[in-house]
């Protein structure tokens, strides 16, 4: 299947979960060299970076014990429009 036949189908949630690992290891990465000089906006990243590790590859959280007001809150996530527009902001 080609990248015409990607964008025909509308089907992005494949290349979503790839960009959203690139970013959780961008954002732990990248908060780790600005600690020194950004230390408010490393919390932040290393803080959306938890977030994303549980949204974005759901089988962490069959394999880390979570609990019943954490899972309801990844919940909120699921709907992939949603996902979408909190990357975009």
């Amino acid at each position: 299947m080609g990248l015409l036949d990607e964008l025909r189908s509308r089907n992005f949630s494949l290349y979503a979960q790839w960009l959203g690992i690139i970013s959780l290891i961008l954002l732990v990465v990248l908060g780790v060299v600005a600690l020194t000089s950004n230390f408010i906006f490393s919390i932040v990243g290393w803080v959306i970076a938890f977030i994303l590790f549980f949204v974005e590859i759901p089988l962490c959280t069959k394999f880390c014990p979570t609990s019943p007001r954490f899972d309801a809150f990844i919940a909120r996530f699921e709907n992939a429009y949603f996902r979408g527009a909190m990357y975009i902001v």
